[in-house]
């Protein structure tokens, strides 16, 4: 991947680790993520820790999910889109759309 594009995974990562022990954990999100509005919290299906868990699923590793997602997997899961996307430019857009950076 480019500078740029580890760059602005950094900056999301940095965003989203609002404790800045370098992990991102459910207390992190709440501040950043809003659970209330899924639709499986809407309908009762899941309450919004569990929302919040499932969230972070998709950024751990699946050897070891242990619903903390350090900068390392983050960047992995990064890495593996980075990889279909074709140009920096469109990746720093749906970066920045995505994480409001």
């Amino acid at each position: 991947m480019s500078a740029g594009r580890i760059n602005l995974i950094n900056q999301a990562f940095k965003k989203m680790d609002r404790t800045g022990d370098g992990v991102i954990t459910i207390e992190d999100l709440k501040g950043v993520y809003n659970a209330q509005k899924h639709p499986k919290y809407l309908n009762g299906e899941m309450t919004e820790d569990q929302v919040f868990l499932m969230f972070l699923k998709s950024f751990d590793c699946p050897n070891n999910p242990d619903g903390k997602v350090t900068e390392e997997e983050f960047l992995n899961y990064y890495a593996g889109v980075s990889s279909s996307i074709d140009t920096d430019a469109y990746f720093d857009l749906m970066m920045r759309n995505s994480w409001k950076i």
